[in-house]
């Protein structure tokens, strides 16, 4: 048991006294009050032999300390170095409670790492960050996934849904065709065609050779029967036709090489969409017949 003033300390227990620093003092409350405090001091009397300095009665050279304590309460000092719990031998004061001071240090508030959850609470723990950055990629592209799908299928919807109110109608006629199929190189040749248009009206009416053979190469035109050549389309642009109307192309011209051609021929509008007259799934109806020319 140290006891201790200010510059001064003394073990009770290990009969050693030392210096200290003057400016250094502790405090402790182990027992209740001076009686009780003289009283443990009593216990080690003879333990203990020291230079007692200060006002007040008691021996300077005892070869205990309780002794002096015995005679007086009063300051002392007594040089000791000792290890153990440090007191402070006070003066004769009224008794007091005991008293302990807890003090807050830097240290005591340095986190430990841990958490105080309870057991089987759903906390999220340290180092693992719930962010919008780490939730919403994911559901952004899933939303936006989802919107192009159904997009798509909406477009489809409505370009089927249009396709039926905007179909156009079907281009239907009478159609019949004649031909020579016998002739000489430079001897005469005709081509006429019968139209009787039994649809809506039509626009340009084309006939479309569909052959390798066009007639129109084979022969030197010399009537066209109000019909023009076009080339890119392979075809005679005859002209508009009205629904219900008739008409009939009568096209003329000349041999003009030997040999045996095969000739197909359909009517088609010359203007987008560029449909063609009696159109079916297989393909448009088509007029064909052979024309064979001999020397002359």
């Amino acid at each position: 048991m140290l006891q201790m003033v200010r510059g001064c300390a003394g073990s009770v227990t290990s009969a050693r006294t030392g210096c200290v620093p003057p400016w250094r003092v502790m405090r402790a409350s182990w027992v209740a009050a001076p009686p009780e405090h003289v009283a443990c001091m009593a216990a080690h009397e003879g333990t203990i032999t020291g230079v007692g300095v200060g006002p007040g009665v008691g021996v300077g050279l005892g070869e205990g300390l309780g002794v002096g304590l015995g005679d007086s309460l009063g300051e002392a000092d007594a040089p000791a170095d000792a290890e153990g719990v440090l007191w402070e031998a006070t003066p004769a004061v009224p008794p007091h409670a005991a008293t302990a001071n807890i003090a807050m240090t830097a240290a005591s508030l340095v986190p430990t790492g841990k958490t105080n959850e309870r057991v089987g609470a759903r906390v999220t723990r340290l180092g693992f960050e719930v962010t919008a950055h780490t939730i919403s990629p994911a559901v952004t592209a899933l939303n936006e996934q989802r919107f192009n799908e159904v997009k798509t299928l909406l477009g489809i919807v409505l370009l089927a849904f249009s396709a039926c109110l905007d179909a156009p109608p079907v281009l239907t006629a009478d159609i019949s065709a004649s031909a020579t199929q016998a002739a000489t190189v430079g001897g005469r040749a005709q081509l006429v065609v019968n139209v009787t248009n039994t649809g809506p009206a039509l626009s340009h009416v084309g006939l479309t050779f569909m052959s390798a053979d066009k007639w129109y190469e084979r022969h030197k035109v010399t009537d066209l029967g109000g019909c023009t050549v076009e080339l890119d389309h392979s075809a005679l642009d005859c002209g508009d036709l009205a629904a219900g109307a008739s008409a009939t192309f009568s096209i003329t011209g000349t041999a003009i090489e030997a040999g045996t051609f095969h000739y197909q021929l359909a009517l088609r509008e010359l203007v987008r969409p560029f449909r063609f007259v009696n159109d079916h799934a297989d393909g448009a109806d088509l007029q064909t017949w052979n024309e064979t020319v001999a020397l002359s």
